[in-house]
């Protein structure tokens, strides 16, 4: 890869990471996850080999970035969870309470 091309790319993880996080923000939780195999993929590509010397910095810096982002988002992905989980305790507890009735 051109230095050029490793910019490019340490960039778009940046975007890629700053993206996550708004989409999970915004509850899009199905582009969260393709948005996510995009990454990876990226970051499988940039961690192959070791940057340029004067890029080095800048890509730690973008992973260090994109970690304190995926902190964040696993904070919101456990809320979501636990949200999911209540909705499907709630209906439980309705089809028990009609089956009851029903059953009357």
């Amino acid at each position: 890869m051109t230095p050029a091309e490793w910019e490019q790319r340490i960039n778009q993880l940046r975007l890629l990471s700053a993206e996550l996080l708004d989409l999970a923000q915004a509850g899009h939780w199905d582009a969260v996850t393709e948005r996510e195999v995009q990454r990876r993929a990226l970051l499988e590509e940039l961690f192959q080999t070791a940057p340029p010397a004067d890029l080095a910095p800048q890509l730690e810096a973008a992973a260090r970035a994109t970690l304190a982002s995926d902190a964040e988002l696993l904070k919101l992905a456990q809320t979501e969870r636990d949200q999911l989980s209540d909705h499907l305790k709630s209906l439980g507890q309705g089809r028990r309470a009609v089956h009851a009735y029903q059953n009357f």
